[in-house]
C-alpha cells in the first residue's frame, strides 16, 4: 500500500507542478487538455487564477495522500487524512465519470483531439487515482476494510 501511496502523490504532485507551469505561461502540451466541440471550437478558457487554483488543489491533494503515511507529520491528523483522501478519490471518480457530453467514460463527442485523448489517458488515470486513493484511505484510516 505504501507503493500505492508514493505513485498517486507522485501523479498528484507531477500534475500540480504541469498546472502550475500553465499558469505560467507555458504552452507544451496544451493543444489537447481542454474540451472542444465536433468542429473544433473550445469550451473551456481558464484564466490563470482558475489554473492556479486547480494547480493548487492538486497539490493539497498530494499532501493529503501523503498524509496517510505520516509524510507530513502530525500536520494532518489520522482521521482528515482519511476523509481528505476519499474527498480526493471521489473528485477523481466523478472527473472519470464526466458531464456525459464532452468529458469522463460517458461522453457522447468522441472524435476530437481532447475526447480521444480523454479516452485513452484523462479518464483512465482519474479512474486509477479515485481506485488508489479510496483504497488508501480505508488502508490506512483503520476502517478495516484493507486491512
Amino acid at each position: 500500500m505504501l507503493l500505492l501511496v508514493i505513485i498517486n502523490s507522485l501523479i498528484l504532485l507531477s500534475l500540480s507542478l504541469l498546472h502550475f507551469y500553465w499558469a505560467n505561461g507555458g504552452k507544451a502540451g496544451t493543444k489537447a487538455v481542454l474540451p472542444a466541440t465536433e468542429d473544433g471550437r473550445q469550451l473551456l478558457f481558464p484564466t490563470v487564477t482558475v489554473t492556479r487554483i486547480v494547480a493548487s488543489g492538486l497539490l493539497l491533494s498530494a499532501f493529503i495522500t501523503s498524509a496517510n503515511i505520516g509524510w507530513l507529520g502530525n500536520a494532518l491528523p489520522t482521521y482528515l487524512a482519511g476523509w481528505g483522501t476519499i474527498v480526493v478519490g471521489t473528485v477523481f471518480f466523478l472527473r472519470a465519470m464526466g458531464e456525459f457530453k464532452y468529458l469522463g467514460f460517458f461522453k457522447t463527442v468522441k472524435g476530437t483531439r481532447f475526447a480521444i485523448q480523454d479516452t485513452r489517458i484523462y479518464s483512465p488515470l482519474c479512474l486509477f487515482l479515485a481506485a488508489g486513493e479510496i483504497a488508501i484511505a480505508c488502508y490506512y484510516s483503520g476502517w478495516g476494510l484493507m486491512n
